[in-house]
C-alpha cells in the first residue's frame, strides 16, 4: 500500500499541480533541497515557470506542500490503527509496519527534509530559518504523538511497564529511520514484526 493518494502524482490526473509536484519528488529525492532548482522540476515537469508560481510561490513552498501532501495519508492511516478496537500490542505492530512501509517508500524524501530543511547532522544551522526548522519538526513529530498513543495504551492497560511514552516512540522511531535509510528493509511484514518484538520484549532472555 502507498501511503499518498493514487491520482495525487500521476495516475488518471493530469493536472499541472500534479505533474509539479511529481516532477519536484524525483528531482527533490535525487539532488536534495538546495541543489535542486526550480527549473529543473519545470523541465521535468514539461510546463511553463509561470505555471508553477501560479501554484507554488517559491521553492520553500513547493517543498514543504509536497512533504506535507505525503505525510497526510500516513498519518491517517496511523489515525485509524488508534481508533480500531485492536489490543495495544497489536496497534504497535500495526503501526511499526506503516512506518516501515513509509519510509521505504519516502526515504530519500524524507532524508532530505531531515538533513536540509531541519539542520540533523550539522553544526551551522544558519542556512535553515528557526521557523522553517519548527514546521518541518511539527510534521516529523505528529506522527510520533501518534505513536505514542499507542504506547500510552499499553501502559494505561497494564501491558507495558511504566516509561515515558514520549522518549520510548522517539527510540521506535529512530530505530524505523534507521532500518529504511540503510535500505535494511527486505521485507516490511517480518520487519515490523521483528522491531516490535524486541521493543516489547526486550533482548534478554527470561
Amino acid at each position: 500500500m502507498a501511503y499518498y493518494r493514487e491520482d495525487q502524482y500521476g495516475g488518471d490526473s493530469r493536472s499541472k499541480r500534479h505533474q509539479i509536484l511529481a516532477a519536484a519528488y524525483d528531482v527533490f529525492s535525487r539532488k536534495g533541497y538546495h541543489r535542486a532548482t526550480v527549473d529543473e522540476i519545470i523541465a521535468l515537469a514539461d510546463t511553463g515557470k509561470g505555471t508553477v508560481y501560479n501554484y507554488f510561490n517559491n521553492k520553500e513552498q513547493l517543498f514543504y506542500t509536497l512533504v506535507r501532501e505525503r505525510n497526510q495519508p500516513f498519518e491517517a492511516a496511523l489515525q485509524q490503527v488508534i481508533d480500531a478496537d485492536q489490543p495495544p500490542m497489536a496497534k504497535i505492530e500495526a503501526m511499526v509496519r506503516i512506518f516501515l512501509r513509509f519510509y521505504q517508500e519516502n526515504a530519500d524524501l524524507w532524508r532530505v527534509m531531515m538533513h536540509e530543511m531541519r539542520g540533523f547532522g550539522s553544526e551551522d544551522l544558519s542556512f535553515v530559518k528557526a521557523e522553517t526548522r519548527e514546521k518541518y519538526r511539527e510534521v516529523l513529530g505528529s506522527s510520533v504523538k501518534l505513536l505514542a498513543k499507542a504506547l500510552k495504551e499499553g501502559v494505561d492497560q497494564g501491558v507495558l511497564r511504566e516509561i515515558n511514552v514520549t522518549h520510548a516512540a522517539y527510540v521506535l522511531y529512530s530505530a524505523v529511520v534507521t532500518m529504511a535509510f540503510n535500505h535494511f528493509i527486505e521485507d516490511v511484514e517480518a520487519s515490523a514484526r521483528e522491531l516490535a518484538d524486541i521493543f516489547q520484549y526486550g533482548m534478554a532472555k527470561h
